[in-house]
């Protein structure tokens, strides 16, 4: 029986340094028994952790920068950020209209910061949310005509101020959508005359006293006073 050559591995025969216990290249005992695999799999096992922790990361670090999230974005801050004063409330459990009411804010807000793509990013949002209303008021329509000027969809708009007078034919909402086109779209004499019947109809609308009058109470007068002084 050939003694074996304790410098070399008695499986695969590769050379081993002085003092090895395994073989570096099969892992296997450098003196007698089977072949230790225990080095190799700790080995192994950690390198597939580490791959593993850093998946995690890149994963979640994408998902958190993905946007938006609708969960939350009723209370996005302008730009994509987040709004101060703590964790946004998660509209997905509010009911319709707030959810509705709570995107058409966003809106408005990203809009007046001057931020049209956040704008346009959440209104689908919103009117999807509007089209699950049920019923629908004069409120609402307004609100939603006001976002489809948002978007450019200025037919959409006049149709939900058509929508409002064919319940209430002198409703402040419905002059207000249609003053509202003329501007966005710069017709300066479409806009003279939807103002000009917004005044006509404003003080016996407002001794109607409907509620969405009175949330929009300050809105109302500030637009009078404006018209009012143009000549």
């Amino acid at each position: 029986m050939t003694a074996t050559d304790p410098s070399t591995c008695p499986a695969c025969h590769a050379p081993l340094t002085e003092g090895a216990r395994y073989c570096h290249r099969c892992g296997r005992a450098a003196v007698g028994g089977s072949v230790d695999r225990a080095p190799w799999i700790m080995a192994w096992a950690l390198v597939a952790l580490s791959l593993g922790g850093i998946g995690w990361f890149v994963l979640t670090k994408d998902a958190r920068a993905t946007a938006p999230d609708m969960a939350n974005a009723g209370n996005a801050a302008p730009g994509g950020g987040q709004a101060a004063g703590g964790a946004p409330p998660d509209i997905s459990q509010m009911t319709p209209r707030e959810r509705f009411l709570r995107l058409h804010d966003r809106i408005m807000s990203a809009v007046g910061a001057g931020d049209t793509a956040t704008a346009q990013r959440f209104a689908p949002m919103a009117l999807q949310a509007y089209g699950m209303l049920d019923p629908i008021d004069a409120d609402a329509r307004y609100h939603a005509g006001a976002i489809h000027i948002q978007l450019g969809e200025f037919p959409a708009a006049l149709a939900l101020a058509d929508t409002i007078q064919a319940g209430a034919p002198e409703h402040l909402f419905a002059d207000l959508l249609r003053l509202e086109v003329a501007q966005a779209r710069g017709d300066q004499a479409q806009a003279s005359r939807a103002g000009q019947t917004f005044l006509r109809h404003l003080d016996r609308e407002l001794q109607a006293g409907r509620p969405e009058y009175v949330e929009h109470r300050a809105m109302l007068d500030q637009l009078k006073q404006r018209l009012s002084a143009q000549p």
